[in-house]
């Protein structure tokens, strides 16, 4: 009898053994899945894209940036993008000729622009325009809640085929998920 014991509780440890294997792999896939889904910091879809493409979509652009001291760099656009029931999303866009060039030329400038380092003080900055537009007051005020510091408005940058996005968000995955959605409006729009 207690042998039948002994065989009946090393079956069930087997299988409740296999059943957690198995769900530790559908986990590990599904996390993969979810990973492949994120939208790339630097993609090239293979179009080039212009100001007119990005003016197609629900972008709507508040101003038009000179393009001094932003080498290889032709029009330069900020404004906003507002997903159908959600808020608006801040982004200046940077239009290079090539992929190449956009990544060549743009990422220094780029992670200048963006992120926790970003230069926000203008003259500091090799970029000078829109430099007002990068920052917004942060930090925990003393007493009446007033904001003490200056942040970089976009958490972080993505590099989309010619163009290159500094895109809103309170860190760098909130804000490369945003230039996720603006890359979406841009291939619908084609």
């Amino acid at each position: 009898m207690q042998i039948r014991i002994s065989q009946h509780l090393h079956k069930q440890l087997l299988q409740l053994l296999l059943l957690v294997l198995f769900l530790f792999a559908l986990s590990a896939c599904a996390s993969t899945t979810d990973e492949e889904e994120n939208f790339s910091q630097v993609s090239d879809p293979g179009q080039t894209f212009t100001l007119d493409d990005l003016l197609g979509t629900t972008f709507k652009q508040s101003s038009s940036y000179s393009t001094e001291g932003l080498p290889g760099s032709s029009n330069v656009s900020y404004g906003f993008l507002r997903i159908p029931g959600g808020d608006p999303y801040e982004y200046e866009v940077r239009f290079y000729t090539s992929h190449r060039q956009a990544v060549d030329l743009g990422t220094p400038l780029a992670i200048e622009g963006s992120g926790e380092t970003a230069v926000l003080s203008k003259s500091d900055s090799t970029y000078k325009e829109g430099v007002k537009n990068r920052r917004m007051a942060c930090g925990s005020g003393v007493g009446g809640g007033a904001r003490s510091g200056i942040c970089s408005k976009f958490g972080s940058y993505a590099i989309f085929g010619n163009i290159v996005m500094l895109c809103q968000g309170a860190d760098e995955a909130q804000s490369v998920e945003r230039c996720g959605l603006l890359a979406s409006e841009l291939l619908a729009n084609e």
